[in-house]
């Protein structure tokens, strides 16, 4: 039973726009309704982003709907606020659009207040996967509950009504949607972890451990591209999984019955309609697949022929996997581990008493979005991902292993500092400087030679300045340098005298840049290593050395 709801707490906000983009598309419609009083605000705005309207099949607005319409003013803004009392109401929307296209619209308008307003998106009540989003509709759901009045050209005053009407059914629970069934979640049901890495909205409904790895590349194979091909359902993936299972000569867990006695812990609420083409198979002995429906004999005839193709050139591959992973024990298929502390429960593609292999299909595989599966699945075993690549025809297997959040960040460092100082490396003009270590302009710059092998440190802006090797080089910084540096003493005419008598008996390797008297401090440079210090003028007379290159001497 729905806990009885505080309509004066509330208000809903529905907006129609030209399309889904706030920066790009033009907002056309605002709609607010009070459930308190039912009294509601509809109101049109002029086009100034967009030339036309292109969503009247969706909204029914016209672009004669909009002439002569003018763009809210601050004075009509800060009557909205009062009239409905907004600041001290919680504003509904199905969706973040609404949220984002008011916000743009007042930065774009310089209306002041929107930042008073506090927005509560129930759409993240709904746990769904990104792949069946398309059904996941208002419209859908309001049938589902028995909601009157869905229409099918959509108008921002009865979708506010119909959203209200949504939220009065779902405000005290979170539903659960798995294919297109859709049930009410409790916490006696024990959550699948892929569901937990898939439905972005479960982050709303549970938290569970963090988790961090770092994975290597252990092992390559590469087929003949030319052999295969890929089709637009997921029908290539249960294939080549299917046929690898087959190949290891696996056994599958049947784990149906506590599947099923889980699912009976949530209530079912109705079905949603498929936006998906699923093609109906079963799985034959061999590694093929057989249709189970006579329309798709052609597709599934293509895709066995691929599968045979692959077949042959894979056995290195399934030699690796028995061997080298599992240590020819016997592989498991869709064994079921339950992890109580957390309810959840995981299935492993590939495993044995020592280890676990996960299949993944996909270009450039995101580690960081199967961690928690990886994690869970693995109870202290070793764990090992397979990711198959159809553009470049490779099976890729990496190593995971999982560290602490100290190890990541420091992960995370050296892979920021690397790229750094690749970055760096390719900038510079002398091809004969090795960047050893660059972290940004206003840090120090490791650098090595690659002619004599010198290393030092200096700043980006000397480096800028002077970007070679002083000890492949001094003649060039000692030219240029004392040229400058003496030159400008000279403009001190009791300094010229000190500065050359510094020069020569320090066997021309410092110069004075900055003189003031013999009692005063004195800043110099060294000519070799390009210190600089400043020491009383009379005491550099009988310390007439660089202190750093000394140091290093030492």
């Amino acid at each position: 039973m729905n806990k009885p709801l505080d309509k004066s707490k509330y208000i809903v906000l529905d907006v129609e726009t030209n399309g889904l983009a706030s920066l790009e598309w033009d907002l056309l419609s605002i709609s607010i309704y009070d459930p308190e009083t039912e009294e509601s605000y509809d109101r049109f705005l002029p086009l100034e982003l967009n030339d036309c309207v292109l969503t009247t099949y969706i909204n029914g607005i016209t672009e004669k709907d909009l002439i002569n319409k003018l763009p809210i003013s601050q004075n009509e803004f800060d009557e909205l606020i009062k009239r409905f009392n907004l600041e001290n109401r919680t504003i509904l929307t199905y969706g973040s659009i609404d949220e984002k296209f008011i916000r743009t619209y007042c930065s774009r308008h310089k209306l002041s207040g929107f930042n008073k307003l506090k927005f509560l998106n129930f759409k993240h009540l709904i746990i769904s996967s990104k792949f069946n989003s398309g059904s996941v509709t208002k419209d859908n759901l309001c049938n589902i509950f028995k909601i009157d009045n869905v229409k099918e050209i959509h108008s921002g005053k009865n979708d506010c009504i119909l959203e209200w009407k949504l939220f009065e059914k779902i405000h005290d629970k979170f539903l659960l949607i798995t294919g297109c069934d859709v049930f009410e979640l409790n916490d006696s049901y024990t959550i699948p972890i892929s569901y937990l890495e898939t439905y972005p909205n479960f982050k709303y409904y549970r938290e569970i451990p963090s988790v961090y790895l770092k994975h290597d590349v252990i092992k390559q194979f590469k087929i003949d591209k030319r052999k295969i091909q890929r089709y637009e359902t997921n029908i290539s993936g249960i294939s080549i999984e299917h046929l690898i299972n087959s190949m290891l000569e696996v056994e599958k867990c049947n784990n149906i019955h506590y599947e099923i006695d889980n699912k009976k812990k949530l209530k079912y609420i109705g079905r949603l309609p498929s936006v998906i083409n699923e093609i109906p198979i079963s799985f034959n002995s061999d590694g093929t697949i057989k249709s189970l429906n006579a329309d798709n004999n052609k597709c599934i005839e293509l895709v066995n022929r691929t599968t045979e193709s692959i077949k042959g050139q894979i056995r290195p591959l399934i030699e690796y996997i028995k061997k080298d992973i599992f240590k020819n024990e016997k592989i498991l298929s869709q064994e079921l581990v339950l992890n109580e502390e957390n309810n959840i429960l995981s299935k492993c593609d590939l495993s044995t008493a020592s280890a676990v292999l996960e299949i993944k299909m996909g270009f450039n595989l995101d580690f960081e979005k199967i961690k928690k599966q990886l994690y869970f699945e693995s109870k202290n075993r070793e764990v090992y991902v397979l990711s198959i690549d159809w553009e470049k025809a490779v099976f890729e297997i990496s190593k995971v292993e999982f560290i602490s959040e100290e190890e990541k960040n420091e992960l995370k460092y050296n892979e920021h500092l690397k790229k750094s100082t690749k970055k760096f490396q390719q900038k510079i003009k002398n091809k004969n400087i090795k960047v050893v270590e660059y972290i940004n302009s206003i840090s120090d710059i490791k650098l090595k030679c690659k002619i004599c092998g010198n290393e030092w440190t200096t700043s980006y802006k000397k480096f800028n300045n002077h970007p070679f090797c002083l000890m492949c080089k001094p003649e060039v910084f000692t030219g240029i340098k004392k040229e400058k540096e003496l030159k400008d003493t000279e403009n001190i005419g009791y300094g010229k005298k000190y500065s050359e008598k510094v020069f020569e008996k320090s066997n021309r390797t410092i110069a004075v840049l900055k003189y003031y008297g013999s009692k005063s401090n004195v800043e110099v440079g060294c000519l070799n290593c390009n210190h600089r210090w400043k020491i009383r003028a009379d005491h550099l007379l009988s310390k007439c050395y660089c202190p750093n290159c000394q140091k290093i001497r030492k």
